[in-house]
């Protein structure tokens, strides 16, 4: 009873806390969309306008998926996507005439509704395989459709046209979010076929496929002086090769004689994705798809580089 009790308190003060954040993302465009008003108060937008991408940007890194975290560049995706979504809440209700600061309007939590969606897609995406994301996205769409004809809403096209009310503004959220869904979901499932993974698209254990360079995986790794025989360990994808990956073997074995053929990957900034010290082989091979067992998560930030670098150094030595 106690932990369901504090369950709930926690789903409570989690909705109230995005509630506050979406006011506070929404308000300063607000301001500044409703045009006229206080002078101050819209010196005031134009000051909190600066701080919103900030707050966005910790909105999509505390919603990252927590095994293989996210890049600079997803993050700020995340980010510019929850700003728009925000922002575009508040143009659709202006231009539809509805006040934002009244129960139908930015109190009433239709800014609160985008940035769930938002989480709610990314949720999705980082944990669905494609098959399934193409499923839900057809379904979010269809079923904001129908919604909104039992209620007589036409969602989109209402708020195109500058008519729509609460209603159809929280069906267009979630029709937005269903289309971007199935664009990833259509995305990801031209990767696999092009790569050969197609077999993978409902497989809910390891939805990540292809193997995506900077990637660390746990791969079944043939040994190349003994044919037929390998070994389970983890790879880093170093790039995308046809129907093939390109990986970089990582051992536990102590290779700090041979700095010029491994590199150490410390326990304590790895201790995310390998379990112990651990020494990363500069030699590239390449490995089929199918031998990809288990994704462990991401390597550190900027390791591909540096391995490239070294790469490229080794053939101008050459």
């Amino acid at each position: 009873m106690i932990t369901v009790r504090g369950g709930l308190l926690s789903l409570v003060f989690k909705v109230l806390g995005l509630w506050f954040v979406a006011t506070v993302l929404a308000w300063p465009v607000a301001v500044l969309v409703e045009g006229g008003g206080d002078p101050a108060e819209r010196n005031w937008g134009w000051f909190w306008l600066l701080f919103t991408p900030a707050l966005a940007v910790a909105v999509a890194w505390w919603y990252r998926p927590a095994r293989i975290g996210l890049r600079p560049a997803p993050l700020f995706g995340r980010a510019a996507a929850v700003l728009a979504a925000t922002a575009l809440t508040v143009v659709a209700w202006h231009a539809a005439g509805l006040p934002w600061w009244s129960l139908p309007g930015l109190a009433g939590g239709n800014v609160l509704v985008a940035v769930l969606a938002c989480i709610g897609a990314w949720a999705a995406l980082d944990r669905l395989p494609p098959a399934y994301l193409a499923g839900l996205g057809v379904a979010a769409v269809a079923g904001a459709i129908v919604l909104g004809a039992s209620m007589k809403t036409k969602s989109l096209a209402e708020v195109v046209t500058g008519s729509a009310t609460r209603g159809g503004l929280a069906l267009a959220i979630v029709e937005f979010a269903g289309i971007g869904v199935l664009l990833v979901a259509v995305w990801r499932l031209i990767d696999q076929w092009r790569t050969g993974t197609l077999g993978y698209a409902t497989d809910r254990g390891r939805g990540h496929w292809p193997p995506k360079p900077g990637q660390i995986w746990f791969a079944d790794v043939p040994f190349e002086e003994s044919a037929g025989e390998s070994k389970d360990r983890p790879v880093l994808v170093l790039r995308q090769a046809g129907r093939q990956a390109e990986i970089l073997k990582i051992t536990s074995q102590d290779k700090s004689a041979h700095p010029d053929f491994y590199l150490f990957l410390p326990h304590a900034k790895w201790h995310r994705v390998l379990s112990k010290d651990s020494w990363l082989e500069l030699r590239p091979q390449r490995l089929d798809y199918q031998r990809f067992r288990d994704l462990r998560g991401l390597a550190r930030f900027g390791t591909l580089r540096v391995v490239k670098r070294r790469e490229k150094a080794a053939k101008a030595a050459a």
